[in-house]
């Protein structure tokens, strides 16, 4: 009676679900390792997001001390002149004796631009609009506070994707 009731469980044994466990802590591990690896690239990717976000920060506050140190200058200056020709004219000399800073006159408007480094290939470009100092507007307004890029793109080839031949 004992060899039939064997006979009848033919189909499930130990060996089956020693493979299932196995099969198991297979995928298990090969889910952990595509979680590190996403993780580790993700860090990679926040360091160099974090240094980008060190290197603008670091220009912008170069740029604001810059920024300032024009405003002492037009301040300094505006007591002394009555013509806004003349205050013109005395800043745009000031300004163009440094070697940083680049003087632009467009009519009766003086522009002053300067650029900080943020890395090898992006610079952070400022220009500003000196204004009348009898209006009582200010000394200077920002015209342009932007990061560029230093690199020019050059195309270097073109690729056929369709051809059309007329017969």
């Amino acid at each position: 009676m004992r060899r039939e009731k064997e006979k009848g469980y033919s189909g499930f044994q130990i060996g089956t679900s020693f493979l299932l466990v196995i099969f198991v802590i297979i995928c298990l591990v090969l889910l952990g390792v595509l979680s590190l690896s996403g993780a580790l690239r993700d860090r990679g990717y926040s360091d160099r997001m974090a240094e980008k976000s060190k290197c603008y920060y670091a220009a912008v506050s170069k740029a604001q001390h810059r920024l300032g140190e024009i405003d002492e200058m037009l301040t300094g200056l505006k007591e002394g002149f009555e013509g806004y020709g003349m205050y013109l004219e005395e800043v745009g000399v000031i300004a163009s004796e440094r070697d940083d800073i680049v003087c632009v006159r467009e009519g009766e408007r003086l522009l002053l631009s300067y650029q900080e480094p943020i890395t090898d290939s992006q610079s952070l470009a400022v220009e500003v609009e000196v204004l009348d100092p009898e209006k009582g507007e200010g000394n200077y307004r920002i015209v342009k506070w932007q990061e560029i890029s230093e690199n020019i793109w050059e195309e270097e080839g073109t690729l056929p994707i369709l051809r059309f031949e007329e017969e």
